[in-house]
Order: structure tokens, then sequence, then C-alpha cells
């Protein structure tokens, strides 16, 4: 099996594909998600010549596309209890003041806490680890107190 092929590299790459589909819904109101989601999932998966060429790519794997969309499916379902539970951790940063995709990473390390069998320990460095990749040079040492508070919380550790 290729290294892409892996269940775990799999499982990162659908955190990916989540995180730049949240992106992607961070702007739309919230009646307006279902559609908006409904197109992502179904865009042409052999789009290659895609200014999103690296979503793209993404969506080419089934199970990638599958993992990626219960995470946001699950987010979309308990939005508005995974952001009281990050606000409740981050007692100096409102949402509204954190960088796009610090909330982002955030809600989703929330939503795998607390709805998926995920290691809490998998899901914090996933969740560092995307941040350090798509935000700004603190965000994965700010993605990862938060996170951290999070599980604690979440996790009853």
């Amino acid at each position: 099996m290729s290294e892409s092929g892996r269940p775990g590299r799999r499982r990162e790459r659908g955190r990916e594909l989540a995180l730049l589909a949240l992106c992607h819904l961070e702007g739309t109101a919230p009646e307006e998600r279902a559609a908006a989601l409904s197109r992502l999932w179904d865009s042409d998966r052999n789009a290659s010549e895609s200014a999103e060429t690296l979503v793209a790519d993404l969506l080419k794997d089934d199970a990638v596309r599958r993992f990626a969309r219960r995470l946001v499916d699950l987010l979309v379902e308990h939005w508005e209890d995974v952001d009281t539970q990050i606000e409740a951790v981050s007692r100096r940063w409102r949402l509204a003041r954190m960088d796009q995709i610090d909330r982002s990473v955030l809600r989703l390390a929330a939503v795998e806490l607390f709805h998926e069998k995920t290691p809490r320990g998998v899901v914090v460095s996933e969740a560092v680890r995307l941040a350090d990749r798509y935000g700004s040079e603190r965000s994965a040492a700010f993605v990862n107190g938060i996170s951290e508070s999070l599980a604690k919380v979440l996790r009853d550790v």
C-alpha cells in the first residue's frame, strides 16, 4: 500500500480537506451551508487544472472525502455547541477575534474529540500540524494550548 493509501494518512488528508471545506464555509450563512457543501463534495473529482488543485486532489480519494465529510457534517450539526466549548476554554479569545484558520482547526479538533473515538494525542497533534501548515507563525502554539484544554474538558481527562 502506498504512503498516501495508509489509513492514518487518509485520515490526515481527510482532516486537511475538512479544514479547507470549513474555510469554504466561513463566510456562508448557516442556512446556505448545506448547498455550499454539496457543491464542494459533488465537484468534479477529475479537475486537474483547477486553481484549487489541492482540493481537487483530496476529493479524488473516496476514503479521504468520506472522512472529511463526516467531520464537517458533525460540525455543521453541532456548530453552536462546538463554538460554546471553544469559547469556554479560550478565556481571552472570542472566536470572532481568532484567525480563520485557527478557529476552523479548533472546531475540527473539538468535533473530533467529542464525537469520534480518535485518541486525544492524535487529535491534538493533527490540529497543531494543520495550524502549522496553514496558519500564522503563532498558530501552532495557540491551537496546541486551546486544543489541549478542549481535550481535558471534552474527554474528562
